[in-house]
């Protein structure tokens, strides 16, 4: 388990891991760099270790740490952000069948990222069991096939599939949604969106959500040894042309009649509104509150600083840092004045407040 350094830009920042590693390796994920620095060891979690985590996490009086914080609350656990959870070893090893009973005996919401529904859907009767806990949100990018073949490299559920598993756990009454990220500037166009967001449509699905690309080296040297164009990717991505294309991508999902998470609160500007509590695109039961998403909403709605340091402070993510997010003097994170907020301290006699 862990919390996101970038905690105060996400509201599903605790995260759960199955494994350390995942052996899926697709070329444009930016995490296996992590492998590279740690160890390709695949790192099975200790489920017993886990299990004692959880209930200690609960029982703590007094949590100090955000981690601790996000025990203490029972926050909602984003599992399978860093790894797939069922990647095809999760037959050998069953450690995510026996983090399943932990959620479910615990009664812990989570939200589930994979790309290999065809390993999840051996556990079926757990997630219908599941249904008042879990939103399952398989990953499929805007390319889909294409990116099957290209960067999943063909280790994953294919797409087709990855929807037939959908439709079956809807018809059993569990909450279905969509992980489109990453869209790849100059490798994504705007037609695979559109013909992604009338996939959905089809489907009876109406959330997905879309984020430009992180780049790092070791990104960028992959996709240049499977031939793809890094170069138009680069310049695609820089703030300035994502802006755009992020404009079209909120207006195709308007269009469609889809609910598009959107991550990038700075880019889409003062007027864009979340439609849900994550950025995921998707309403959790008990979200992390402390974060610019969450800022940008309470600000949208008129709401005065004050009342949103006082009503967002959850124990979760630096305070001060959050402050510095919100009047716009943090050096290393973007911020509300990035997003095209103004905000001026103003004193009063009872100190410092804002307006």
């Amino acid at each position: 388990m862990s919390i996101r350094g970038d905690s105060l830009y996400c509201p599903l920042s605790f995260s759960l891991a199955s494994y350390g590693n995942c052996l899926n390796d697709c070329w444009h994920c930016y995490f296996r760099r992590l492998n590279y620095v740690w160890g390709q060891q695949l790192k099975p979690t200790d489920t017993e270790l886990l299990w004692r985590k959880l209930q200690n996490g609960l029982n703590n009086p007094n949590p100090k740490s955000s981690l601790a914080w996000a025990l203490r609350q029972k926050k909602t656990l984003r599992w399978g952000d860093k790894t797939d959870p069922f990647q095809p070893v999760e037959r050998k090893h069953r450690v995510s069948q026996r983090i399943f009973d932990i959620l479910i005996d615990l009664q812990w919401p989570f939200v589930l990222h994979t790309m290999c529904t065809g390993v999840m859907m051996i556990y079926e009767s757990r997630i219908v069991k599941a249904k008042n806990l879990a939103i399952i949100q398989p990953v499929i990018s805007p390319g889909a096939e294409k990116d099957w073949e290209i960067l999943e490299r063909k280790r994953t559920t294919p797409i087709q599939d990855r929807f037939a598993h959908m439709r079956q756990l809807k018809k059993q009454g569990v909450y279905v949604a969509v992980n489109g990220e990453p869209f790849i500037p100059g490798f994504h166009t705007l037609s695979d969106f559109e013909n992604m967001m009338k996939r959905l449509k089809s489907e009876g699905l109406d959330t997905y959500n879309t984020y430009n690309f992180h780049w790092n080296d070791f990104v960028a040297k992959r996709l240049v040894k499977i031939g793809v164009d890094i170069e138009s990717i680069w310049e695609k991505n820089q703030d300035s042309e994502w802006k755009k294309i992020q404009k079209k991508l909120c207006e195709l999902a308007d269009k469609y009649g889809i609910y598009l998470g959107c991550p990038d609160f700075v880019n889409t500007g003062k007027d864009y509104i979340q439609h849900r509590n994550t950025c995921c695109g998707v309403n959790v039961p008990n979200p992390t509150l402390f974060n610019a998403h969450l800022f940008k909403y309470n600000l949208q709605k008129g709401k005065s600083f004050e009342y949103i340091l006082e009503n967002c402070w959850d124990g979760i993510g630096e305070k001060e840092e959050g402050e510095k997010i919100l009047i716009g003097t943090a050096e290393k994170m973007y911020t509300m004045a990035d997003a095209g907020f103004v905000v001026k301290p103003k004193k009063n006699k009872e100190g410092f407040g804002f307006v």
